[in-house]
């Protein structure tokens, strides 16, 4: 939790009673690989800080899971429209690995912002930042083929290719596992050789 608590006095420095409000909500969630941390067509109901860990989001696309981003610790892991509108989440979110999170109900969070004013500037600050975020991603990966996403992701996060599986990046690239392996062993040629996982 203390990683938690820390990021919020990073946004903005958490009043004594805010502080012991929010340390008496926020529980531990575990997940264990392989698990659904949120379920499609479930309504989130949750809001989460990787503590350790690795998930990524994912829909099924023509019968597939198809990866639609990764998250890992340090970041906040939220179904956002399901969560914020408290409707059906319309994507999943997966464990890749066992996860340790920290979180607090919807219901919880709306309590906390009618009773101390002052924690809706951390909700509107770190919103603003998720969003940002996810408009970020979708640049990365607007009108480019799988070569170019592919490239920038070497560049940009070369830890999300060696914790992720060649499927789950082969699903983000929107290609097929053959094509990546061609991708990969192209860039070996180059001398280029982060090191990834097998498909």
């Amino acid at each position: 939790m203390e990683a938690l608590i820390q990021l919020l006095h990073a946004v903005r420095r958490l009043s004594p009673k805010l502080e012991a409000h929010l340390r008496s909500k926020i529980k531990c969630y575990k997940f264990k690989k392989g698990t659904d941390i949120i379920k499609a067509g479930e309504v989130a109901d949750k809001i989460l800080y990787i503590e350790k860990g690795f998930v990524r989001s994912y829909s099924i696309v023509d019968g597939e899971r198809a990866s639609n981003y990764f998250m890992r610790e340090g970041n906040i892991v939220i179904s956002v429209e399901s969560f914020l509108e408290q409707t059906p989440a319309p994507e999943a979110i997966e464990a890749l690995e066992y996860c340790i999170c920290w979180g607090i109900t919807y219901d919880e969070l709306e309590e906390a912002y009618r009773l101390f004013v002052e924690f809706n500037i951390h909700g509107r600050i770190i919103t603003g930042k998720y969003y940002c975020q996810s408009e970020a991603r979708h640049r990365s990966k607007h009108r480019k083929d799988p070569e170019e996403i592919y490239e920038g992701l070497i560049k940009s996060d070369p830890e999300l290719l060696r914790r992720a599986k060649g499927i789950h990046i082969a699903s983000y690239l929107n290609t097929s596992r053959a094509t990546y392996q061609r991708l990969k062993r192209d860039y070996a040629r180059q001398k280029r050789r982060p090191p990834f996982k097998s498909v």
